[in-house]
């Protein structure tokens, strides 16, 4: 067991210099490292398990430069036999469908197996495996929730409250959150539009029950600042848009670019909705 824990300790070490910012592993016992050590330096008794959380993001592969990754979480349990026997792992994804978290756990276990039958241990290993398979369960996911709840809202609205909801974000750049931005509004059949960049706008109207499904889901995901700025629940108000589609407008400065605000301004008014500049920045958009 001593060499056991030799090795775990070792290996636990490894994981906190790779991911050294606050918050990123987190120990259910928080003095669990300093009595493992103190049982191998006969200083104390058999230690309990080790079992801590690793809090990371997912980096896309074509958009490695996003400051805004999707976090998943990896749940360790080292018995003292790891890492002769396979250690309690477990991936979670907010973003993920019951399935899809369910799927890669299973494929992530197999993997774990593998390593412990080679004598490896395997927890680095796993975060990068999770690191590179990871993309495929979030777009098995969004193309699952395309189908999934879509008949709910396909009410007419004369029927049901239309709503309006306009959304503020410190930033849009990641390619997955402008993907599932266009797709669930799509599949909710919401109207508007997204303005990606600093800052990022989404603009939506429809049936009050998919807004606010619409709202929840997004807020799901990891932001770094995302608030409701404007929102209107009435058997009176009319769609000012026939579709959802993500707008640009010229911009300059890169990266962190400012929108052409006169141009947008004005795309507003063209649609009805002038006053939402004024609720979005503070001053009047003529």
């Amino acid at each position: 067991m001593k060499q056991n824990l030799e090795l775990q300790l070792s290996e636990v070490e490894m994981i906190q210099a790779m991911y050294p910012e606050e918050g990123a592993v987190v120990f259910d016992d928080v003095l669990i490292l300093q009595d493992v050590r103190n049982y191998l330096d006969k200083q104390g008794a058999v230690p309990a398990k080790i079992t801590f959380t690793i809090k990371i993001g997912w980096i896309e592969q074509d958009n490695p430069e996003a400051d805004d990754p999707i976090m998943f979480e990896l749940y360790c349990n080292l018995s003292h036999e790891y890492p002769n026997i396979s250690p309690e792992l477990f991936v979670r994804c907010d973003i993920l469908r019951r399935e899809e978290q369910k799927d890669l756990n299973i494929k992530l276990a197999e993997f774990v197996d593998q390593l412990i039958d080679l004598g490896e241990l395997c927890i680095v290993p796993t975060l990068e495996w999770i690191q590179g398979n990871l993309s495929n369960y979030i777009n098995n996911s969004l193309v699952q929730a395309r189908t999934s709840s879509v008949k709910e809202f396909v009410v007419a609205d004369g029927e049901n409250k239309l709503s309006r909801l306009l959304l503020y974000m410190h930033h849009i750049y990641s390619k997955t959150k402008r993907k599932v931005i266009v797709e669930w509004a799509e599949e909710l059949k919401l109207t508007g539009f997204c303005l990606p960049g600093k800052p990022g706008v989404v603009y939506i109207e429809g049936d009050e029950k998919a807004v606010s499904d619409y709202f929840a889901r997004l807020r799901r995901l990891n932001w770094k600042r995302i608030t409701s700025r404007h929102r209107e629940d009435s058997f009176t108000l009319e769609r000012k848009f026939t579709s959802f589609q993500e707008i640009a407008f010229s911009a300059h400065g890169g990266r962190n670019y400012h929108m052409d605000l006169g141009q947008f301004s004005q795309y507003l008014q063209d649609h009805g909705i002038g006053e939402m500049f004024q609720i979005i920045f503070g001053v009047d958009g003529k």
